[in-house]
């Protein structure tokens, strides 16, 4: 077998010769920043969706501030769209949770399964809204919607000296509607008050997915550093020899044959996807108390 370097693309073009180890070496780095990048992408759509019911909340606040509707298909429309936001949340943290431990085995080898599901585990065990959140995804998936009332409406408040009539809209799941279920876990709906403030259970929820992924971050940091390192620095070699940032870099396994080799295995070497991922690193940190935080749209001309 024969291994190198070179771009894939018509032309005369330098060809670096490697060993069998760094080929391999490079295709795990490849495979590492792959997961990685998997990783957060999962999460930046988990986020999106639910920025996206945040944002639902606001707007049917604001909307009613304006126009006052309170008709009983308006309502209905209302509880429609929440429960379309809900259903797009609950499935895109499935979809984080599912595919989450294939990711990480792409950065690290060794068998780190319990660890990750210890992170999980820990956030079930603290929090009653994480537990919820579960048990509501199951029983939204299975049986029936999660959305089952809707409060709006303004009171008035004081701020500082300033009087103000305060709108704001609100989403229960209600106990008696899960709890007569058999598919909803009944150790959950014994722990449920009447009505749960979903908006508060997907704002604990959220952090708490925050917080694990922020310990996946680091779990996979160091590896995810060398593989990138590796690939740079392979490019950076490259370089010198080619007078120009190639494009199209591949490492090749093949066969020598004339007149031409017999190509068996080529991937890619670039990092230009790789940036994404360093970019929604830090487009999406680490959230602290996320439950305890909310978007306020007051407003006082002082």
């Amino acid at each position: 077998m024969k291994y190198s370097v070179r771009v894939w693309a018509m032309g005369s073009y330098p060809e670096v010769d490697i060993d069998e180890e760094k080929f391999c070496e490079l295709k795990k780095a490849r495979s590492c920043l792959s997961g990685a990048l998997a990783i957060e992408e999962k999460y930046e759509l988990l986020l999106s969706n639910y920025i996206d019911l945040e944002k639902e909340c606001l707007s049917a606040s604001t909307d009613y501030m304006v126009r006052n509707a309170t008709d009983y298909g308006g309502f209905f429309d209302i509880r429609l769209a929440f429960n379309r936001r809900i259903v797009n949340l609950l499935t895109s943290t499935k979809l984080y949770i599912d595919q989450i431990q294939q990711h990480v085995k792409a950065c690290i080898c060794i068998d780190i399964e319990k660890r990750v599901k210890s992170f999980f585990s820990t956030e079930y065990d603290d929090n009653f809204e994480y537990r919820f959140m579960e048990a509501l995804r199951n029983y939204v998936q299975h049986r029936g919607l999660a959305v089952h009332s809707t409060s709006m409406g303004g009171k008035r408040i004081t701020l500082e000296d300033r009087d103000g009539l305060e709108f704001k809209t609100s989403l229960f799941t209600h106990k008696s509607e899960v709890e007569i279920d058999k598919a909803f876990k009944k150790q959950i709906s014994k722990e449920m008050p009447d009505k749960v403030n979903l908006m508060y259970a997907a704002r604990v929820y959220v952090g708490s997915i925050s917080k694990i992924h922020y310990e996946i971050r680091n779990l996979i940091k160091n590896e995810s550093e060398k593989s990138r390192s590796l690939i740079s620095n392979t490019i950076k070699n490259y370089e010198k020899i080619n007078s120009s940032k190639p494009i199209g870099l591949y490492a090749i396994c093949s066969v020598p044959k004339d007149p031409a080799d017999e190509t068996i295995e080529k991937f890619p070497l670039l990092l230009d996807w790789d940036d994404i991922r360093l970019s929604l690193i830090e487009k999406n940190p680490k959230m602290d108390n996320l439950g305890k935080r909310y978007v306020s749209g007051s407003a006082y001309n002082k």
